[in-house]
């Protein structure tokens, strides 16, 4: 787990604790029935937490795609195993506001007990649907490997062989490109399970660029193993990951 998914996951935590809290804390003013005032103040204080919160989520996960976008390097994380290439920011960052608004908005629905019921259904509704959102993850991976190019998307999953990829592509896409489409000659060799989810299709698949590494570096790796089969075995080891920058022209990597 690398620092920017700790810091993720520890954000998604809080805000759980966060919204638990203040849920059970309104239910609890509500059955007590307390001072107008003291009621409002607890409310205002709590919303205002979690707007404030979410908008820092928000503006955090701004923050994180502009930085990578400056500095998105012509190289793969080696695994041993592949090259892998993470997404650009973190998509759960998405689900902040949802998981603060949840208790406090449970917890004002329990004040009588006609609405309890719409609150157990509100609450039971916002927790599946944040967490399938989670079970996501931060977002889609890319990984290539010995056997081809792999996509992973959590509920969405395809693997294309360099068998079925054509030779002499994909060509460098262009700045504004937010896409990098393949060109498939033998689609049968292509396995996927789940909704494609905007990636195209085993025909004409699409690989999104949305991801940390420069496109013009991402296509330039997989038109040399299109062309070069004789170099897919060793994808995935240091020594392949520097042989193919010095191959494909790429800066000296940092120290």
């Amino acid at each position: 787990m690398n620092s920017r998914t700790r810091a993720v996951t520890w954000t998604l935590v809080g805000a759980m604790v966060l919204s638990v809290v203040s849920g059970v804390v309104l239910a609890r003013l509500s059955g007590a029935a307390p001072e107008r005032t003291t009621f409002v103040a607890v409310l205002i204080t709590v919303n205002s937490v979690a707007v404030l919160a979410g908008l820092t989520a928000t503006i955090a996960e701004a923050i994180m795609l502009g930085l990578s976008g400056s500095r998105r390097r012509a190289g793969f994380i080696v695994t041993g195993r592949a090259f892998r290439i993470p997404p650009r920011t973190d998509l759960r960052l998405n689900v902040v506001l949802g998981i603060l608004i949840t208790g406090p908005l449970g917890g004002m629905m329990w004040r009588s007990p006609d609405s309890r019921g719409i609150a157990i259904a509100f609450v039971t509704c916002m927790a599946i649907l944040i967490a399938l959102i989670l079970a996501v993850g931060p977002g889609p991976v890319l990984e290539l490997r010995p056997t081809g190019v792999y996509w992973n998307a959590r509920i969405f999953r395809r693997h294309i062989p360099w068998e079925a990829l054509a030779p002499g592509g994909p060509g460098r896409p262009r700045p504004s490109d937010s896409r990098l489409p393949l060109i498939v000659t033998r689609p049968e060799l292509v396995t996927q399970r789940g909704p494609r989810l905007g990636s195209g299709t085993a025909e004409r698949p699409f690989l999104s660029l949305t991801m940390e590494v420069q496109p013009a570096f991402l296509a330039d790796a997989i038109h040399w193993y299109a062309d070069h089969p004789e170099d897919r075995p060793a994808i995935g080891t240091q020594a392949e990951h520097d042989r193919l920058r010095t191959a494909l022209g790429a800066a000296p990597a940092p120290a």
